[in-house]
């Protein structure tokens, strides 16, 4: 009988450790203890911007309205929504673009803004190139659409008025300009580059036998200058991404223009070298496919090209002019920004040992009155040729001479009429530089071995 009832005692200890030693008075609420109320909480994300565009596509397709519900009440007062069906206003979509671009986010004075640029083709009218979204009351709407027009019926009207935006604030100006001159900078870049293929396949070459027959020190220029300009892009790309809040919805459609233009411009820019790469070293042709990213490119680039050549012509509040010098041929590429004064004769900057960096020298070299500046930085020349209300690049070096390029030039005569140059020896005394126009008005740099006894004269030019 002991035997039973001890061993029915231990089974109760055993059951209670194995509950955790909890007992009735564990549960018990006394009202004594004061304990934490768990309250399950949801956070609730709006929908994204792409999230929208899909829903608002899908609900056109099928012409419901509901996709009215989509768009901001700013943009929906512009549109006749008591009258028209969905197909009506903003016609039949062929198919919604998913491979496009969204921008980073922006804050205006009307709320976070973003954009997405694309090419949706519609049905009897013009296509869609971008999608604006406005973040109001914690959800993302569609706030506006960016038509592709012909270039021949764009409204010249919104590309003055977008200048006159322009030159009213004085951080998009400046910005502006320096955007400009790394556009003009990959142009030069691309010409002096590929001169020589070019003119070969405008004579009938075909452009692949010719890269084939390329020694490896022709076909380095080509790379190299592809990726000189790749970088220039992606600094076009990312100045756009900062230093602009509170900006007209105008001009932040202005800068996510540029902004789009520099990031297609090294796309397409991408694919074309790896194509090349693989043809020169591998033998392997891929025609890159870039067909769509050139018409979206043709219509960023026109449109800020217009609204760019007015800025540069009506900026008479600029006093200084901002220009960005870069070089190296590896990104990221090295850079300096500095301000050209039209009121100085020379610039420069000196470091701590008293080495000038960089020198800019005001200098007349094509007789029209508005003094040229031939600027020089870590081993490159650079010629901007004066305007009445600012400078242009017109000219640069990209090969980095630091044995031979350095700061210490000067001016003389050119034997043209009211024309002078720029001259200096180089740093090993083997040449003698010049930089001036030639008689066609065309920038001409060439080099005069210095004489050495009985060596000949021979002169070059670069």
């Amino acid at each position: 009988m002991k035997k039973q009832f001890s061993i029915s005692i231990l089974a109760a200890v055993l059951l209670i450790f194995a509950c955790g030693g909890e007992t009735d008075s564990d549960f018990r609420d006394t009202g004594d203890s004061e304990r934490p109320e768990v309250i399950d909480s949801v956070i609730v994300l709006p929908d994204s911007p792409m999230e929208i565009a899909l829903d608002f596509s899908n609900k056109l397709g099928m012409n419901d309205p509901g996709c009215f519900e989509l768009i901001s009440r700013e943009f929906a007062e512009q549109l006749p929504l008591d009258s028209l069906s969905p197909q009506q206003i903003f016609g039949k979509w062929r198919a919604f673009d998913a491979a496009g671009r969204l921008t980073a986010i922006q804050e205006s004075t009307e709320g976070m803004r973003t954009s997405y640029y694309c090419t949706i083709r519609r049905m009897e009218m013009p296509a869609i190139n971008r999608i604006d979204f406005l973040l109001a009351d914690d959800s993302w709407l569609i706030d506006a659409f960016g038509v592709e027009l012909p270039r021949d019926t764009e409204d010249s009207l919104t590309i003055e008025q977008l200048a006159n935006l322009v030159l009213r604030n004085p951080n998009v100006r400046r910005e502006m300009h320096v955007i400009r001159m790394l556009y003009d900078d990959c142009q030069i870049d691309s010409v002096q580059s590929y001169a020589s293929l070019n003119a070969a396949v405008a004579s009938g070459t075909d452009f692949r036998d010719f890269l084939l027959d390329l020694q490896p020190e022709s076909y380095s220029v080509l790379a190299q200058s592809n990726i000189r300009r790749a970088g220039k892009y992606q600094i076009m790309s990312e100045r756009a991404e900062i230093g602009f809040v509170g900006l007209p919805a105008d001009l932040m459609t202005l800068i996510n223009i540029w902004r789009e233009m520099g990031y297609i411009s090294k796309s397409i820019l991408s694919y074309r070298h790896e194509a090349m790469q693989g043809l020169y070293f591998g033998g392997i042709w891929n025609e890159p496919n870039v067909a769509d990213s050139k018409e979206r490119l043709t219509g960023f680039r026109e449109f800020f090209l217009s609204v760019s050549d007015l800025v540069e012509a009506r900026d008479s509040l600029s006093r200084t002019y901002p220009v960005l010098l870069t070089s190296g041929s590896n990104e990221p590429l090295a850079q300096v920004e500095i301000d050209l004064d039209p009121h100085q004769l020379e610039q420069k900057m000196e470091n701590d040992v008293g080495i000038v960096v960089w020198r800019a020298l005001a200098v007349e070299l094509n007789g029209d009155s508005d003094p040229e500046r031939v600027v020089y930085w870590a081993g490159n020349l650079f010629l901007f040729e004066g305007t009445p209300i600012g400078y242009r690049l017109v000219w640069r070096t990209y090969e980095n001479y630091e044995s031979d390029y350095h700061p210490d030039f000067v001016s003389q005569p050119s034997g043209r009429g009211n024309c002078r140059e720029v001259t200096f020896k180089g740093v090993d005394g083997e040449y003698e530089y010049f930089l001036g126009y030639s008689d066609s008005g065309e920038p001409l740099f060439r080099r005069i071995r210095s004489m050495h006894e009985g060596s000949p004269l021979v002169e070059e030019q670069l």
